[in-house]
């Protein structure tokens, strides 16, 4: 077998360049003689003359003539854009990707407009779409940022790690998705997460040529990590960075609670060791300071819990949902006095208190079905706990969830009186512990 020469090799590579030359060439004559063409271009340049009414009957007529070029939609959206026909132009962008599921381009403005409506669910759809189909590296990270932030605005904190992820596997390094790293960890109070993803990105190369404004953000976010860390010194000289702009009036607002953070930690650390006095003490001190603090009334709460003064208790949760912002966190207070209250035999409180967990924050209602079904059925409400638990049974596959549901289920149906249905309730108990007393109930329904 022989090698061949450079020369034929060479007129080899020319031969194949020619030939996919001419084959692109062919492909765009094709195109450019469609006959929706030159309406298309008429279209194009009214609208670099701002003519936009003209330019969309030019692009209609174009669309008439070749009803599924996505192109001619999505030209046609831009004009309606800028005339407001924010209806018409939704349509147009959605033609454009009903015909070319994969033009991101379309996604990304279909999102901005359903984000300017306040539509934020159809906005997270729209940038999904985008980040999924981009094959630019760069726009694919902003479309996962866009998300990120509209995300976590929405208290959807686990989807927002999802996205977040997804630009790091694209970009370790990126301070933009460091930044977000760090505010999902600050969030859930992982301060030593959030720290190193702050100076990680401070001492990217990316960050470091910036100006101290545009760095001044990520200062501030590091000095409030430290100072939750403890680092009090650390943190002023993070902040000594970030004294631009907005930043200046947030670190003094910091540096006014540091005090009362200080305090709580102290309880914190008293409460943990059982000395309930002293981490009472403290906790007190930190109010004095600071009265909207909703961490310190919840400690409260699990020191007079821990004395037996349920009541106490009761009113320390009430004055931290009070103080607390985040919907999810006040759902998840309301849980908590629901738990207690159920303890305590007040299981119509902790009907009430449950009700409000749910409207505050409604994704957290599978969280307290469970709850919800003790309750109703202390209160003697069997219909409302039979539905309840009905409801938990459908969602439910663990085994032994499912035998403490149905074995309830059994007991409120027992009470109703539908001996048929409380039998097969009973019969599906029998598993785990539940097993010989669903057997005993199942005896006893044998002589009704």
């Amino acid at each position: 077998m022989t090698c061949e020469s450079r020369p034929t090799l060479l007129r080899k590579y020319v031969l194949k360049s020619l030939t996919l030359c001419f084959l692109l060439a062919w492909v765009h004559l094709s195109y450019a003689q469609g006959p929706g063409r030159a309406y298309f271009e008429k279209g194009e340049n009214f609208r670099k003359q701002s003519k936009c009414k003209e330019a969309i009957d030019s692009y209609n007529q174009a669309i008439r003539q070749e009803p599924s070029n996505y192109k001619y939609y999505f030209m046609m959206a831009k004009c309606q854009l800028q005339l407001k026909y924010i209806e018409e132009a939704k349509n147009s962008l959605e033609a454009t990707v009903e015909y070319q599921p994969k033009f991101t381009s379309a996604y990304s403005l279909l999102a901005k407009i359903y984000k300017g409506e306040e539509d934020y669910d159809q906005a997270i759809y729209n940038y999904e779409q985008a980040a999924r189909w981009s094959s630019d590296k760069r726009k694919k990270i902003q479309y996962e940022l866009l998300l990120v932030n509209l995300l976590i605005k929405q208290d959807r904190e686990e989807e927002a790690r999802r996205h977040i992820e997804s630009a790091r596997k694209l970009d370790p390094s990126n301070p933009k998705v460091l930044f977000y790293v760090g505010e999902i960890a600050s969030k859930n109070e992982n301060w030593e997460d959030a720290k190193r993803a702050y100076e990680k990105a401070l001492a990217s190369d990316q960050l470091k040529n910036k100006s101290p404004s545009e760095q001044a953000k990520y200062y501030y976010q590091l000095g409030v990590a430290r100072n939750n860390l403890g680092d009090n010194t650390g943190a002023k000289r993070a902040w000594g960075k970030a004294n631009f702009g907005p930043y200046k009036k947030l670190i003094e607002a910091e540096m006014a609670q540091n005090s009362h953070v200080h305090y709580y930690k102290i309880a914190v650390g008293y409460y943990l060791n059982g000395e309930y006095d002293e981490s009472e003490r403290h906790v007190n001190e930190a109010l004095n300071l600071q009265r909207n603090f909703s961490s310190a009334y919840l400690l409260k709460a699990k020191i007079a819990q821990k004395r037996g003064n349920n009541a106490g208790a009761v009113d320390s949760y009430l004055e931290a949902i009070g103080q607390e912002k985040s919907p999810a966190r006040r759902s998840k207070l309301y849980g908590l006095m629901a738990k207690l209250q159920l303890r305590n035999g007040d299981a119509y409180g902790a009907l009430n208190s449950l009700d409000k967990a749910m409207q505050t924050y409604p994704k957290s209602s599978p969280t307290y079905l469970p709850m919800k079904a003790r309750a109703e059925y202390d209160t003697g409400d069997y219909a409302a706990a039979a539905q309840t638990l009905s409801a938990l049974l459908q969602a439910n596959t663990d085994p032994k969830s499912k035998a403490k549901h149905n074995f309830m289920l059994g007991m409120a149906l027992t009470k109703m009186g539908d001996y048929e249905q409380a039998e097969s309730a009973f019969t599906r108990a029998m598993v785990g512990p539940y097993k010989l007393a669903a057997k005993e109930e199942l005896n006893k329904l044998k002589n009704k």
